[in-house]
Order: C-alpha cells, then sequence, then structure tokens
C-alpha cells in the first residue's frame, strides 16, 4: 500500500477508472477491431451483410424472406466484451423499419435471451438494443421479430459496437497528469506510477473477484436470509 493511502483514495481512484473508461468509449466505433465477421438470413443483391459495417450513409442490408424469419449474427473476437450495441435504421421506407427486436447471445450452439426491444413508432435514429455485458459473448444474434407495419422484410444501415477487451485497462501512467487529476483531489500529487500500479492491482482485484462472485453469493431462490447474516 502506498505511504499514507487510504480506502477513501481507493474509492477515488476506482471513480477515474470508470470515468476514464467512459471517456475512452465514447468516440469508438468497435466493429472492425471486435468483430471477426457478419452473417445475415438473407439479403437482396447489392444490398449485403457487407453494407451493415461499410459506415456508410447511403447503403444497407435488406433481407429477402419470409417475415419473422430475418436475423443477423455477430461472431465477436476472443475476449472482447460489448459495451454497447446500436441498430442504425434506415427510415426512407417505414415498412422496413423493426418494430420488434430480440438479442441472444453465447456460444453458437447454446444461445441464451439477452434482451426484447420494442423500438419506438416515431424512432429513425441509431437504436441501442443492448448495454453493459459483463463478459466476452462468442456470438450475438440479433433476430428481427416483427417490422412497422406489418412490414415483409428490413432494412438496416448498420450497426455500430463499443466494446473493449477483457484485459484492456486502457492505462499507462501518462493518463495520470495532473490536468486528468482536478477532479480527484484526494489523487492530486501522488506520483503518476504510484496511481498506476494501485490502478492494475484494483483491476486484477476486480477481475478475480468476478471470477469467484457466484460461488459467494446465495442465489435467491436459495437466501439464507439477509447479506448480513451471509
Amino acid at each position: 500500500v502506498p505511504p499514507g493511502w487510504s480506502y477513501e483514495h481507493d474509492v477515488e481512484l476506482g471513480r477515474f477508472l470508470y470515468d476514464h473508461r467512459e471517456r475512452q468509449l465514447q468516440c469508438r466505433d468497435c466493429a472492425k477491431e471486435h468483430l471477426s465477421s457478419v452473417e445475415v438470413s438473407s439479403q437482396v443483391e447489392d444490398c449485403g451483410a457487407a453494407h451493415l459495417t461499410d459506415n456508410l450513409t447511403y447503403t444497407f442490408w435488406e433481407s429477402n424472406g419470409p417475415p419473422g424469419q430475418h436475423w443477423v449474427r455477430l461472431n465477436m473476437k476472443k475476449s472482447s466484451i460489448v459495451k454497447n450495441l446500436w441498430l442504425m435504421l434506415d427510415g426512407q421506407a417505414s415498412s422496413y423499419v423493426p418494430r420488434r427486436v430480440a438479442v441472444y447471445g453465447g456460444t453458437p450452439d447454446r444461445l441464451q435471451h439477452l434482451r426484447t426491444v420494442l423500438i419506438k413508432e416515431n424512432s429513425f435514429q441509431d437504436v441501442c438494443i443492448l448495454r453493459d455485458m459483463k463478459t466476452h459473448l462468442p456470438v450475438l444474434e440479433i433476430r428481427i421479430l416483427e417490422c412497422r407495419e406489418q412490414g415483409y422484410n428490413v432494412r438496416l444501415r448498420g450497426i455500430k459496437i463499443r466494446s473493449f477487451w477483457e484485459w484492456d485497462l486502457m492505462l499507462n501512467a501518462d493518463v495520470f497528469q495532473p490536468a486528468q487529476l482536478v477532479r480527484y483531489p484526494l489523487l492530486e500529487g501522488v506520483d503518476a506510477d504510484v496511481l498506476y500500479r494501485r490502478a492494475v492491482l484494483i483491476q486484477r482485484f476486480v477481475q478475480l473477484l468476478d471470477s469467484v462472485l457466484q460461488y459467494v453469493m446465495p442465489l435467491s431462490e436459495d437466501s439464507i436470509g439477509t447479506f448480513k447474516a451471509l
């Protein structure tokens, strides 16, 4: 423990780490970095799966199959963790816009339901359909359950992903410069190398805690009383 260090210092450093990662992720689209491939249920000629990640506003993917059976499958690179997943809607024809979608994740042979999203009728913007995953999911599958106006097929301008690597702190000692610490008074004046080493230690602790927490916390249906009793 660094000289003069207290629990309050750790709390403030933890807040700094969270805020720093949020700032780093805000301006990143990680599709090309963390996505290994994209599959789709069907496609119209010249409106294929490649348009989902080309970052062009005038292209789109369009399905070509029976309603209720349209999907986009994202194969993620090993150790990537999704922070946010957006659908980029194409509002030129309302009947092609998804109304209700479900997101599944896991291994290819064992996908589990993560979330179902009802998209607002007046929305033609990017829609976040998944957020704050805690573990790596090899496959994410977006199932288009329903389109607006009982539409037959679906169009998407693209998908956008914000994600990070399991081991990635997004940190180095240079992050802890005085200008970055003005909102964290307990950290001001502490050597940058000391803060970096402490940050790495906190991250290692969090990873260890996450790995054993499922064995420490009782399941709700097997509750033994209050947390204090545990």
